[in-house]
């Protein structure tokens, strides 16, 4: 809910690939279908990977996409931010090695 997205026609993905073109083909076709099917994509990292993710997401994805990036839920350290991948190009959040949860929504 606070992400602003769809909460009514969501997927859960759980992990993306590790290998790097598998990795880069699950973002986009995770991307197509958000626009496709106007569903929310959730997904997962391990905390380690978290900034390697980011990264290629920023770097492949549309920028009119959102993304809502969800790390340390429940703690007084929560973040729950959504932007455009745009805006996130701009300054990306630094995530470390917490526990984050990624939503995207293609326009």
């Amino acid at each position: 809910m606070a992400s602003g997205f769809n909460g009514q026609n969501f997927a859960f993905i759980g992990y993306l690939p590790v290998k790097p073109a598998e990795r880069a083909t699950a973002i986009r076709e995770i991307e197509r279908t958000s626009g496709r099917e106007k569903q929310t994509q959730i997904f997962i990292e391990a905390p380690y990977r978290n900034a390697k993710l980011l990264e290629e997401l920023l770097s492949l994805c549309n920028g009119l996409t959102k993304l809502c990036i969800a790390v340390d839920l429940t703690m007084e350290s929560e973040f729950v931010v959504t932007k455009s991948i745009a805006e996130w190009r701009k300054v990306p959040p630094e995530l470390g090695k917490r526990p984050a949860i990624f939503l995207l929504q293609s326009m």
